[in-house]
């Protein structure tokens, strides 16, 4: 691995930007309000050109009420053998 390069799953990240939109859905909450409420990079995150660090994830876990287990058990990825 090159210095200064990290690897990046762009599936996961996809689908990482995916659950955080259905979390605002369910709750009906807009991009904005989400980002005005836990202070992190929402739209970025939505789009991949961010990839949300597991401690933003964490805030936004602790913002809706749910544990991290119930944020990633939807994404089941990468699938089971």
């Amino acid at each position: 691995m090159q210095k200064g390069r990290y690897y990046i799953d762009q599936e996961l990240v996809g689908k990482i930007a995916q659950r955080i939109k259905e979390l605002r859905n369910e709750h009906g909450h807009t991009q904005e309000y989400l980002i005005e409420q836990v202070h992190l990079s929402i739209n970025s995150y939505e789009v991949g050109h961010k990839v949300p660090t597991l401690m933003s994830i964490l805030k936004i876990c602790e913002f809706y009420g749910i544990s991290l287990s119930d944020f990633f058990a939807p994404i089941n990825y990468p699938p089971k053998k």
